[in-house]
């Protein structure tokens, strides 16, 4: 597959049509069985009409939502079901990366539809978008306590990005480092994106602005994995950084800029922080690879991307 196709933007949803949930990392325990039954009544309240993949609740291998192949097989059906309209995974864990080599990236690319999640699925974000070529969405998991109990701005930004063409609003964060940047943001769980280096679906993050955030990760976790992708290479060349929501991350106030501040003071560009989106409890819906520019710590989407 050549590796300079543009990325499609996956077309935009109807009021009342479906969108299936589905799992493709950890399984879902009991105790969180609730948070699956409510996250799908909040999108019905959305306006969506909502099934689970067939297996959701029946079966377990490890710690995984299945057998990687049938995880696979069952997040692939969803993309060639015509009824189903967007993909929101259930919960991130891990396993994503077990499945990714039983994925087909043209087939998904010729049927393409939103996909939504966060933490472990970021790998998945990052394989549909570098793979497939396919834009990807960065947002709250739905069988979850964040999105369960999260505010109705998560809501209708999750509604938003998959309905309206008008682009996300405004965001203002706190500036680690002042200046301007015009680029595709990329990225997403920090612990997660530092494990598809060397692998066949690492990012390009070249040109790019880097969007990172994760969740009880100490200064020091967070210094080794920048530093890793920076004694990588992965960090050379990008436009800027964004932080989004880093809970538990700063087990000792300041420590945590102080860190970024010295891992990443080679980075040209803006470094910001606190963007509403992540683990914490404003998990704002992105789409990624899209072009965005960050002026005077404000971060603004463009919309000059495909629609499919």
């Amino acid at each position: 597959m050549k590796q300079n196709r543009l990325p499609i933007m996956p077309p935009l949803l109807s009021p009342g049509d479906c969108v299936a949930i589905v799992a493709p990392a950890s399984h879902i325990p009991t105790a969180n069985k609730g948070y699956l039954e409510q996250g799908a009544e909040r999108l019905r309240a959305m306006g969506f009409e909502v099934i689970y993949a067939p297996s959701l609740l029946k079966r377990k291998h490890l710690y995984l939502a299945g057998e990687d192949q049938e995880r696979a097989e069952e997040l692939t059906a969803m993309f060639l079901d015509h009824e189903v309209k967007a993909i929101l995974c259930a919960r991130g864990g891990y396993g994503c990366q077990r499945i990714i080599p039983y994925l087909d990236p043209d087939l998904i690319r010729t049927h393409p539809k939103p996909l939504v999640g966060c933490s472990d699925i970021t790998v998945l974000l990052i394989y549909l978008l570098h793979q497939c070529h396919l834009i990807p969405f960065h947002g709250p998991n739905v069988a979850s306590q964040q999105f369960v109990e999260g505010n109705a701005e998560m809501a209708q930004a999750l509604k938003m990005v998959l309905t309206s063409p008008v682009p996300i609003a405004q965001i203002t964060c706190s500036v680690l480092k002042e200046g301007d940047a015009e680029g595709e943001i990329i990225g997403g769980c920090l612990s997660s994106l530092v494990t598809t280096v060397a692998t066949p679906y690492e990012p390009d993050l070249g040109q790019k602005i880097l969007f990172v955030e994760d969740v009880n990760e100490p200064p020091y976790k967070i210094d080794r994995m920048l530093t890793h992708l920076k004694s990588a290479g992965k960090l050379t060349g990008i436009k800027g950084v964004i932080f989004g929501q880093m809970p538990g991350c700063d087990t000792e106030q300041g420590l945590l800029h102080e860190v970024i501040h010295d891992v990443l003071k080679e980075v040209e560009g803006p470094i910001l922080f606190n963007f509403p989106s992540g683990h914490g409890p404003h998990n704002l819906t992105i789409p990624l690879g899209v072009p965005i520019r960050i002026h005077e710590g404000t971060v603004t989407f463009h919309k000059e991307v495909k629609n499919g």
